[in-house]
């Protein structure tokens, strides 16, 4: 259990440390060879433009022995990268510790699903868009696990169903915005809406398989509550925050009023596959 556990830190904190790198250039670079430029580009600091050692790059541990500042002009190193680090970590050491005892393909699908997700939702936090290919690289995950059997190919149906809905909603906001404030903008973002159907696929392949009939349209119901709550509470915290500061990191003319829909439906599905033998229970059909 120790190996294990040592093991999914350090691939989880590795994974981390590399994609935090290649989301912030994605986000900064006005082309994609530039945003590319990982593979030949050794890494820099910032302000300084000291090309980083190896001794400055280990994963979280260069960070807290350096003091959070850079080795050479003591600037301060923006908290995005130990974040994204340390929160690589946990998924993979939590995946590895509730997968340990089953088939080491499904323990490698969640972990993979997992961090991908981590990572699609700090970048659409910081920077209000998806990261395609991530979301890309999302769906050649669940259709490989789907080929080799980890998951039955009716949960796409679902997934497509419900995309609809979301879809629905989606020109009902802009009718609504545009009826109210005159403007013609989106009342939803649609690039939160085009994610909806990977999260409703996999929510539905991490169902057990006692869950049938009435039960998925339970999910369907704990599914928008819990991301609509969340999103409630993400936007009131926001709005609260602004008004006495500036965001560090969102940029402030827009951090009362935008929020980024798809960490609530990240949230929300991973409330419901970790404690859906209680949800269902709560209202067995």
């Amino acid at each position: 259990m120790v190996f294990g556990l040592i093991v999914s830190i350090f691939f989880g904190l590795i994974f981390g440390s590399f994609w935090s790198v290649i989301l912030i250039r994605w986000a900064t670079s006005e082309s994609l060879k530039q945003a590319s430029s990982i593979i030949s580009w050794r890494s820099q600091c910032p302000y300084c433009k000291t090309t980083l050692q190896a001794r400055d790059l280990v994963p979280l541990l260069s960070f807290i022995f350096q003091g959070g500042k850079c080795r050479y002009c003591k600037k301060k190193i923006s908290w995005f990268y130990p974040i994204l680090e340390l929160g690589s970590a946990l998924i993979f050491w939590f995946v590895w510790r509730y997968f340990q005892d089953k088939a080491i393909s499904l323990m490698l699908f969640w972990m993979a699903t997992g961090w991908t997700l981590w990572l699609i939702v700090v970048y659409s936090v910081l920077w209000y868009e998806i990261h395609i290919p991530l979301l890309l690289f999302w769906s050649a995950i669940l259709i490989i696990a789907m080929c080799f059997w980890l998951f039955g190919f009716s949960s796409l149906w679902w997934g497509a169903i419900l995309f609809w809905i979301f879809l629905i909603l989606y020109f009902l906001a802009r009718q609504l915005v545009r009826l109210r404030y005159h403007i013609d903008e989106d009342g939803m973002g649609f690039w939160d809406i085009l994610t909806s159907p990977y999260l409703w696929t996999l929510l539905f392949a991490g169902l057990s398989s006692w869950v049938w009939g009435l039960d998925k349209t339970l999910a369907i119901l704990y599914f928008l509550i819990f991301s609509g709550i969340i999103g409630l509470i993400w936007y009131m915290i926001q709005s609260m925050q602004h008004n006495k500061r500036a965001r560090r990191f969102l940029n402030a003319k827009i951090a009362n009023q935008s929020l980024p829909l798809l960490p609530s439906m990240v949230i929300a599905v991973i409330i419901i596959l970790i404690y859906q033998d209680t949800l269902f229970w709560l209202f067995m059909f």
